[in-house]
């Protein structure tokens, strides 16, 4: 990589930056981490206009909030001053708002998004997080993970090689009844241990009845529980790289996801099966209940995962090549319709 230049900047409009454990905040983090490789970048957010305010590696600056707490009219909003003529916007989660921030503060500048940006009309690249095996747009991402993980299984649990299902309910008052997904999986597998995550616990059944339940406190909870399992089944997969599945991967272990969810690039990969409704569900199960495919999947994944997911040269890398890659000019309003 080249030494970082002052003569250019990213710029993030991120609406998502401080939503602790968001994976939208994980992904625009960690594309600025890498973009801070090649030039100076700054970090705007809707928040109260003053001093920027520190945060990790970056300050953020505040354009002033919203009357629904995001961001503001756009001829009200601070906004930095004196940005360089090649200057590179990179956008959270692009809307109306946004753009008419660009619009009037940034004319001009190439726009690259983290969440896809079909639905909104403008000069927009959307960078591809998933997909790869080719796909020229792929950049990819840095999923950490801590190895260590796989050495030792969670306290909470004496058994290993249990259904992992990380739940798609969210707020769900109690563990009981379990959803209705995992629900299907140990009234048919009755044998086997499910175990459920959601809302930081972890709650085991088997043959219908709940055995016990488990804090998940950190994510070295959550990488313990991945590492141990025969399958990690994701009910609700991240929408721009589905994370835990990523993890998973790593760590060797398969994964079964939603057919129309992001996770299904990894499972096409190799790395697991999808499913459309309950039927197929149960055989994907009952698929990875074999020795001889579970290890095919497990290595397929974990090769996968750490060629796409686990090099962070090759994420910095890729991102210097997208970022610099430009996009029609012209103003963000004048798009369809406008």
């Amino acid at each position: 990589m080249s030494d970082v230049t002052t003569d250019r900047m990213s710029l993030f409009l991120s609406r998502a930056w401080k939503a602790s454990g968001s994976e939208l905040s994980f992904v625009t983090r960690a594309v600025a981490g890498a973009a801070s490789r090649m030039s100076p970048v700054t970090v705007v957010v809707p928040s109260p206009a003053g001093p920027t305010e520190a945060d990790g590696a970056f300050d953020l600056f505040g354009t002033g909030v919203g009357p629904d707490g995001s961001w503001p009219v756009a001829a009200e909003a601070a906004w930095p001053s004196a940005l360089p003529t090649a200057t590179t916007i990179i956008v959270d989660e692009p809307d109306d708002s946004t753009l008419a921030l660009l619009d009037l503060h940034a004319p001009g500048h190439p726009v690259h998004t983290i969440t896809p940006s079909a639905g909104v009309q403008g000069p927009l690249s959307s960078l591809q997080f998933t997909g790869g095996m080719g796909d020229p747009d792929f950049i990819g991402l840095h999923v950490p993970i801590n190895p260590l993980a796989a050495t030792h299984r969670h306290n909470g649990l004496g058994f290993t090689g249990y259904l992992l299902v990380l739940s798609d309910r969210i707020g769900a008052p109690d563990v009981v009844p379990p959803p209705a997904l995992a629900a299907w999986l140990t009234a048919r597998f009755p044998t086997l241990e499910v175990v459920v995550v959601e809302d930081a616990t972890a709650a085991v059944w088997r043959g219908r009845a709940l055995r016990g339940v488990v804090s998940v406190y950190t994510r070295t909870d959550l990488w313990r529980l991945l590492a141990h399992a025969r399958a990690t089944i994701d009910l609700a997969p991240g929408r721009i790289i589905a994370r835990e599945c990523i993890e998973s991967l790593r760590f060797g272990t398969p994964i079964i996801v939603p057919e129309h969810s992001a996770a299904h690039a990894h499972a096409d990969a190799g790395g697991g099966m999808t499913f459309a409704d309950v039927p197929e569900l149960l055989a994907c199960v009952s698929r990875v209940r074999d020795e001889t495919a579970h290890a095919t999947m497990s290595a397929q994944g974990r090769m996968y995962a750490d060629a796409h997911y686990g090099n962070p040269r090759s994420f910095v890398e890729s991102v210097a090549r997208a970022l610099s890659a430009p996009i029609p000019i012209a103003r963000y309003a004048e798009r369809s319709g406008a």
